[in-house]
């Protein structure tokens, strides 16, 4: 029956309807803003990707990594100059000296004095003040690979930062795709709605002038339709309600009493030729963070081996200890022989040599460094290998899904053409209702097969692109068909 197959093709529109909900991506992160109606403000990719960014509490999270490795490589260049520099101090009650055999003694040889003891009637307040330095002066280049080592690792941090950047951007951007699939989707809806009236109009203008072509089962299969078609219709405005709270919850305007709406208002394929296979690759090669981070990792791992090493041999220093102390109930000896700790300044400056003697335990650590650096270049390799699979992988989904958007975009084109005639066969009284409206159905499941593959492209070609370590902040704000 005609009415059945109208049936069958207006279920399949409801299903891409459906698929609106496949759309919404957990929200990563997005400021211009014209405002055209009032709390109602639009805004372009480009500053929904910068704004969405700014807001995201795991990027700033990891941007933390990187002022962490900042700080271990100040501490790393600052253990140059006088890494171990000490004040110390001590503070009390010292009871003073006096001699038993009341022998006439300057207060500077006290010391000759055989019967002195601590006079328990006497005390004073003892301060002692001991200041150590020491440099290094030749370390085997021990502190400079750690210097080395830990600049490395600010790298490491910085292409960490960058690819949990980009994947964010990349699923703004999905978000944003998300968006404009659901408005294409509801005014789709909307068209199906006005289609279903009039299918309902028609059917019953058949059945009350007696046609043969439809009978009570049409009219229950109808019905049945429509309380599925409002189902279905409820689903698309819960899932655009569920993309305007993401992106509200992306741009941090959940309090602010603003709605973001998209500068665009349609969603069209990306201008852009997918270049061949070898372009991504190439450019993946020297521009995917994830590479260059692991090449950080080695690098650093490389100059850990060396510092380890030096370990190894002994490090020539120069140091310093000057010490003051003053009790004013015990007199200073002179005698240089003769140390008086409660009283007394002194001051010493040479060069020394200090080594660890467990060997043992300097090349057990050195093996270990070792073994980093060959782990990381293993890692290096397979990084490499990850990523020329995964862009080989997006660079087949885009080609399908450009392959698949060109099949529909030209069966639409005949879709079109066919409603057109089936409207003027109409119009001037030749044609038939169920076949205007078999015609009209065609043409909106294909429109809705037409906005599912366009997301798809896009999203899948912002795949390739990001697997082929373009900048996707950057390739929308330059000539898409030149990359």
């Amino acid at each position: 029956m005609i009415i059945t197959n109208f049936l069958f093709k207006a279920r399949y529109l409801l299903l891409c309807v459906a698929l609106l909900g496949l759309t919404v991506h957990k929200p990563a992160y997005s400021r211009t803003y014209s405002a055209a109606v009032p709390d109602t403000v639009t805004i372009t990719l480009a500053d929904f990707l910068t704004l969405a960014t700014e807001q995201s509490k795991e990027l700033q999270a990891r941007r933390q990594n990187v002022e962490l490795a900042r700080n271990t490589n100040a501490g790393a260049r600052n253990s140059r100059i006088l890494p171990n520099f000490t004040l110390t101090t001590a503070h009390g009650l010292i009871p003073g000296v006096k001699s038993r055999d009341d022998m006439d003694l300057p207060s500077s040889q006290l010391y000759l004095d055989p019967s002195l003891r601590n006079d328990w009637e006497d005390w004073a307040f003892f301060n002692q003040f001991e200041v150590t330095a020491l440099q290094p002066v030749y370390t085997w280049g021990a502190i400079r690979n750690a210097i080395k080592a830990s600049q490395a690792g600010i790298n490491v941090s910085l292409f960490e930062f960058e690819a949990e950047e980009q994947k964010t951007k990349l699923q703004l951007f999905q978000l944003w795709q998300g968006r404009l699939l659901a408005v294409e989707l509801d005014r789709l809806t909307t068209e199906a709605e006005r289609t279903i009236e009039m299918a309902e109009r028609e059917l019953i203008k058949l059945f009350e002038e007696g046609s043969d072509e439809i009978d009570d089962a049409d009219f229950y299969q109808f019905e049945i339709f429509k309380f599925e078609f409002e189902a279905q219709k409820e689903e698309v405005k819960r899932n655009l309600e569920v993309l305007e709270r993401a992106w509200a919850i992306a741009l941090g305007s959940r309090d602010s009493g603003i709605i973001y709406i998209p500068d665009e208002r349609f969603l069209d394929p990306l201008d852009a030729v997918i270049e061949p296979l070898e372009t991504y690759l190439a450019h993946a090669a020297v521009s995917r963070p994830e590479l260059r981070q692991i090449e950080a990792v080695r690098d650093a791992a490389g100059f850990g081996v060396d510092a380890q090493r030096a370990q190894m041999f002994p490090a020539l220093f120069v140091g310093a200890t000057y010490r003051y102390a003053y009790a004013p109930n015990r007199p200073r000896q002179r005698n240089p022989f003769i140390s008086n700790a409660a009283n007394t300044e002194s001051l010493t400056v040479g060069l020394g040599f200090r080594q660890n003697l467990n060997f043992l335990q300097l090349q057990n650590r050195t093996d270990r460094a070792q073994i980093q650096l060959r782990q990381a270049g293993y890692a290096l390799e397979a990084v490499r290998d990850g990523i020329e699979l995964e862009v080989s992988d997006k660079y087949k989904d885009a080609q399908i899904a450009r392959t698949r958007l060109s099949s529909v975009e030209r069966a639409l084109d005949v879709s079109r053409n066919w409603l057109r005639q089936e409207q003027l066969d109409y119009d001037i009284g030749f044609g038939e209702i169920p076949n205007l409206i078999d015609a009209f159905t065609k043409n909106l499941e294909l429109e809705a097969q037409q906005k599912q593959y366009i997301y798809d492209f896009n999203v899948r070609l912002a795949r390739l692109l990001n697997a082929g370590g373009f900048r996707l902040d950057q390739f929308f704000t330059t000539n898409t068909a030149d990359l």
